[in-house]
């Protein structure tokens, strides 16, 4: 018989899934393109809200290099951790741009919005200013400015804050993102505002931070994604 120590942070089958993937060094994401499934799938599988079918299993095992006995019963020798995991990531070199080249010439304008049901945000479509474009939206038609209401994504965005938006960026994974009901033309139009961890034909995989929650919305019913390209912190 194979001894192992008994470790509290492993005895679900959710705890295990996730030792096994930090400790082979890949993300989510990684695990979720070769076993050619959405990350939200590897995400409540390791928080133990759903549990993978019996026959991914073998697979699972394959890329994790652990037997699917050690997944399904935490019985032998738990993965060792990858070094290259260890290693603490390089700061991130942040270039500094002069103040001269941070505001472009001309002026884009600010939208505003109230808070409606379940997280949403209403968003008048009538400019309550115009603020000068930043370089970001320098040439850039239709880009303008959302301040932002409610907490749900803080401390991404306060409460205040404005957000800069390039309405003609395709989708892209963990972006922040407006995604809207119907064609912002004019008018009340019901809105959320998320980070967009992936998606797929029928869905958006989403993500908030206060309460943090990942969640999916269908496309059919929020047709319409606005990429955030930065942000003026509310002053």
């Amino acid at each position: 018989m194979v001894a192992f120590s008994y470790n509290p942070d492993m005895d679900t089958l959710g705890a295990r899934l996730r030792y096994a993937r930090t400790a082979k060094g890949l993300s989510q994401q990684q695990v979720a393109d070769e076993l050619g499934i959405n990350r939200v799938n590897i995400s409540t599988w390791e928080s133990d809200s759903t549990r993978p079918d019996i026959s991914r299993l073998p697979d699972i095992a394959a890329a994790y290099g652990v037997t699917e006995a050690w997944l399904l019963t935490g019985q032998g020798q738990p993965p060792e951790k990858n070094e290259r995991s260890k290693k603490p990531r390089a700061a991130k070199v942040v270039d500094l741009v002069p103040g001269e080249q941070l505001l472009g010439t001309g002026r884009m304008p600010l939208y505003t919005g109230a808070m409606g049901g379940d997280g949403h945000v209403i968003i008048t479509f009538d400019a309550i200013d115009y603020v000068k474009r930043p370089a970001e939206l320098e040439n850039v038609k239709g880009g303008y400015g959302l301040l932002i209401v409610g907490e749900s994504m803080i401390p991404a965005f306060w409460p205040g804050d404005m957000a800069l938006v390039n309405p003609h960026l395709p989708p892209a994974r963990m972006k922040n993102v407006i995604l809207y009901h119907t064609p912002p033309h004019g008018g009340d139009v019901e809105a959320i505002v998320k980070q967009l961890n992936g998606w797929n034909e029928r869905d958006w995989h989403l993500q908030q931070y206060n309460p943090l929650q990942e969640f999916t919305e269908f496309r059919h019913e929020w047709p319409v994604c606005h990429r955030v390209v930065g942000k003026y912190d509310a002053r």
